[in-house]
């Protein structure tokens, strides 16, 4: 039997895990729950990115409740999902500036059926590499 002891790195932030800390520093420097984070795709589409100070006051604090069966409502929902327009509109729709945005609002993101960053995530680079491809045929 071998038996190896190997360093293991958490990010600061959302303690996610690794065994190469050149990649856990890459990451805690995007890393949506880090209040002085860089925004990776803004900078890749060529965005300013928002202050996340600011964007936090676009949104009202959560006020969540848990019922005898253990599960947690969000209460405020419809006032959240009103805000929301006015965070997309700030952050250019950046998907993952309004993902930090919630993450470090503690608002459960599947609550918000009006976000997807899943998806939003897929349209962006859909509409990047149209944009890449047109640019290459075009020779712009």
């Amino acid at each position: 039997m071998i038996t190896k002891k190997v360093n293991r790195y958490y990010c600061e932030f959302c303690k996610k895990a690794n065994c190469s800390a050149s990649s856990i520093s890459r990451h805690e420097k995007s890393c949506t729950l880090n209040p002085n984070r860089i925004c990776r795709m803004c900078r890749i589409f060529d965005l300013k990115q928002s202050n996340i100070v600011d964007l936090l006051t676009i949104l009202p604090k959560p006020v969540m409740i848990d019922d005898e069966y253990g599960r947690i409502t969000l209460v405020n929902i419809k006032e959240i999902e009103a805000s929301m327009e006015k965070l997309r509109s700030v952050t250019e729709n950046c998907p993952a500036c309004i993902l930090a945005t919630l993450r470090q609002m503690q608002i459960p993101v599947p609550a918000i059926t009006s976000f997807n960053f899943t998806e939003e995530c897929k349209s962006w680079w859909s509409d990047f590499n149209e944009a890449q491809a047109q640019n290459d045929y075009y020779g712009g």
